[in-house]
């Protein structure tokens, strides 16, 4: 009888440890509220982008009303901050001096894209489950399994985990402390080529081991189910695809891959549009399409100016509203890309791709689209390149992307526009729970990879959905 009398006082002492091992949570559950957090939106200045995350800022308001709470509070980065507009916001860090002065007593931020889907109270629930008074970041995590160039070809045995910002990921107030006067203390970065944001604020955030890995939490979701607290949503239906008789397609090429790559983009992707042209520095009695343009061996400005030169004549003549530029190793989808330029303006001066940074949050720094994931680029934009002396090409041999769509648009006022659809290097490249979250337009690079299996894993499926096109000469 004493025995069980003991073993009964025994279990409820270790419930009561539990309980109260527990009961700094619930306290902070119950004062964590909506107006408490700050989202912060990275989106973009053009149509689409600034339209989505004010849809998103309405649509988390509506859900605090719903709840009878106040609405967080918001940062969209396409709007200006204060006077100026902010240099650099996509690459994160720029933000956290800002998000300090302004939104000091906030207890969580939360970053995420415009295409990110917030449920409210389950976001409430997940961060009730943290201490914003100690320094932490929470989200799903991605992992690198090999060396890989979108990340300097860093070791992946460090295991550093890096956000999926389509899924959203939220840092405390401690932490944002801690990074705002790591920034103000100087640059964060020893890299001048920013190119995953999200890998090189991780990087900033780790600090060589010094600071916190990224919280991995199943919540922070990269499809969307019953349990998430965010998503990321699949790229939206604007209307009706632009018509493929619409978009004037350019290879960049030349005479030693006439024969090698050529052929797997006829097979592919090249199949399906009705308007192409392969520039090259020699013209072939195999192969149709071909104009030639200055040969350069490097940088290739001289080249691509002369293409643009050729493929605003080809788009006056036929009326094309669209041009898309890619190198002779870029797999992509026209079905996709189709899709995804109804939701854009084709009357605005424009350009579409993979953002890249050089120094971009410098004042002397800039970001450009990196031509190997392929552009779109509107009609309006294209004369306004060919009609400006700021954009003649400094030298033949300057790098084309970082040039004529970087420092050029800067020079004519105008930003590039970003889609995370576009990517640079191969499938293998990027983590699996990145690409589980979207539906790719186009991937880059045929070394160490079987370019027509990456066209039938990713693209095939979506292409033959189309109608099959007669291609028309363009010479």
């Amino acid at each position: 009888m004493l025995f069980s009398t003991i073993s009964c006082v025994s279990i409820i002492m270790g419930n009561l440890v539990h309980l109260l091992a527990f009961l700094p949570v619930l306290l902070v559950f119950a004062s964590t509220e909506p107006e408490d957090i700050v989202i912060i939106v990275l989106s973009q200045r053009n149509g689409y982008s600034a339209g989505q995350a004010e849809l998103l800022r309405q649509n988390i308001t509506e859900q605090a009303y719903d709840l009878q709470k106040n609405a967080p509070n918001f940062l969209l980065t396409h709007q200006r901050i204060g006077e100026r507009e902010m240099k650099g916001a996509w690459a994160i860090y720029p933000l956290i001096p800002v998000l300090h002065s302004q939104h000091a007593n906030a207890q969580w931020y939360l970053f995420c894209s415009e295409n990110t889907g917030v449920n409210l109270s389950r976001l409430m629930r997940v961060l009730s489950r943290f201490n914003s008074s100690e320094a932490l970041w929470i989200g799903h995590a991605l992992h690198d399994t090999g060396p890989t160039i979108i990340h300097h070809f860093a070791d992946p045995l460090t295991r550093l985990s890096y956000p999926n910002i389509a899924s959203g990921f939220g840092i405390s107030r401690a932490l944002l402390e801690t990074l705002k006067i790591r920034v103000r203390s100087g640059v964060p970065s020893d890299n001048d080529f920013i190119i995953d944001a999200s890998y090189e604020f991780s990087n900033f955030v780790h600090n060589n081991g010094k600071g916190p890995q990224l919280i991995h939490l199943s919540e922070f979701c990269v499809d969307s189910a019953e349990t998430c607290a965010t998503y990321p949503k699949k790229f939206p239906s604007c209307g009706n695809p632009v018509s493929i008789g619409n978009i004037f397609f350019a290879v960049k090429t030349y005479n030693v891959n006439h024969s090698k790559r050529m052929p797997l983009l006829l097979k592919t992707w090249l199949r399906h549009t009705v308007h192409y042209a392969l520039f090259s520095n020699e013209e072939d009695e195999k192969l149709e399409n071909v104009i030639v343009v200055p040969h350069t061996t490097e940088g290739h400005c001289a080249k691509t100016y002369g293409l643009l030169q050729h493929a605003e004549k080809i788009m006056k003549k036929k009326k094309i509203e669209w041009l898309v530029v890619t190198d002779d190793d870029t797999i992509l989808s026209v079905s996709r890309l189709s899709k995804m330029l109804s939701c854009y303006d084709a009357k605005q001066p424009m350009a579409i791709g993979e953002r890249y940074g050089f120094r971009a949050t410098e004042e002397t720094g800039y970001e450009y689209l990196t031509g190997g994931a392929g552009l779109a680029m509107s009609a309006p934009l294209l004369t306004k390149i060919l009609t400006s002396n700021s954009c003649n090409c400094p030298m033949m041999s300057a790098p084309d992307d970082m040039f004529l769509f970087g420092i050029c648009l800067i020079r004519l006022g105008l930003r590039p526009s970003t889609s995370p659809l576009f990517h640079q290097a191969r499938p293998q490249d990027y983590a699996e729970g990145f690409l589980a979250s979207q539906e790719p337009v186009s991937f880059h690079k045929f070394w160490m990879n079987d370019p027509v299996r990456v066209y039938r894993d990713w693209f095939k499926e979506a292409d033959d959905e189309l109608t099959p096109v007669q291609h028309h000469p363009e010479l």
